[in-house]
């Protein structure tokens, strides 16, 4: 059994796909996806322990494995302990895959101790600066084309530092019809990423406040027509108010957190003005990463439900 973790999804998806791809290689298996937020685990150990419909074993990739943290995350309503354990302690020929999009787990936990113990643990750390640039650069050069490194710095500068999104903005310049990329490319291409304004976005989002969290959608969208980037970039910034307030309850001071999360003061002092507990932070985590997958599954209108989810959200006097 693998447990990978990474607060980088793009990475973490990346790893999880070159072990799949290389296990594959090695013996035909079938390939199933859950997530111990929206499937019973009681199903999942019941998977486990059958064969598939040709016989062959399976790998099961098993989500949100959130127990492995201290954080408030809901898990399915029929998650318990005690199955997680039956599924860890599971002697059949099948692969399990636990995965996480955190940047930690919490090594107090007995569960984790058992899985440090019992599981190929892999902590996928973000790329640094260099690593990025090179990465940028290599992308180019597969596809026949080439970059100063003035210019894949001012690609890094000027995208948000999540590797999807920066893969995202790297296509689409590599389909300039130019073998080489220049900066007034970049400049006439490059999505124009408004990072003060998600943070406001967010804060209306997190302190109900409609008007004002639909006139910064509205303006966002008009620049920028990817809706999965903006709940990306929402959906970070919401866990950054969740943090930051976890922090606050733990008895640190504004100058502890600062240094603990490296952000601005100003961005610390608002995420602790807002009124949510944590319970409420949470759930509107829950609900972006549910439109999230709605939109990248195409089972949520993005130009209607959306709008129409993060509304009900704000104006539901218990959300």
């Amino acid at each position: 059994m693998y447990f990978i973790y990474s607060e980088d999804h793009f990475l973490l998806t990346k790893t999880v796909n070159k072990l799949v791809k290389g296990l594959l290689a090695e013996k035909d298996y079938e390939v199933e996806n859950y997530s111990l937020i929206y499937n019973d685990i009681s199903e999942i150990y019941t998977t486990l322990n059958t064969f598939s419909l040709f016989g062959e074993p399976k790998i099961l990739i098993i989500s949100d494995a959130w127990f492995a943290t201290e954080e408030k995350i809901s898990l399915h309503r029929n998650y318990s302990e005690e199955a997680l354990y039956k599924i860890l302690e599971s002697k059949t020929d099948n692969i399990v895959i636990f995965t996480l999009n955190n940047e930690r787990i919490s090594k107090r936990l007995k569960l984790v101790k058992y899985i440090e113990e019992n599981l190929e643990v892999t902590n996928v750390k973000p790329m640094q600066e260099n690593e990025v640039l090179n990465y940028i650069k290599a992308f180019f050069t597969r596809s026949e084309k080439s970059i100063t490194d003035h210019d894949a710095a001012f690609i890094f500068q000027s995208i948000p530092k999540d590797m999807q999104t920066l893969t995202n903005e790297l296509t689409k310049l590599s389909h300039i019809e130019s073998d080489v990329i220049t900066l007034e490319d970049i400049k006439n291409n490059l999505t124009k990423y408004i990072e003060n304004d998600i943070f406001e976005l967010s804060n209306a989002f997190v302190n109900n406040q409609t008007q004002i969290f639909l006139k910064l959608y509205k303006d966002y969208l008009l620049l920028n027509d990817d809706i999965s980037k903006l709940i990306a970039l929402l959906s970070s910034t919401v866990v950054f108010f969740r943090d930051v307030n976890v922090m606050r309850q733990q008895g640190m001071r504004n100058d502890e957190i600062v240094q603990i999360t490296k952000a601005h003061p100003y961005r610390v002092k608002v995420a602790l003005s807002n009124k949510l507990n944590i319970k409420k932070l949470n759930d509107k985590i829950k609900l972006l990463y549910s439109i999230q997958q709605g939109v990248l599954n195409n089972t949520m209108d993005k130009d209607n439900i959306v709008e129409y989810q993060f509304i009900k959200n704000m104006e539901d006097k218990n959300g």
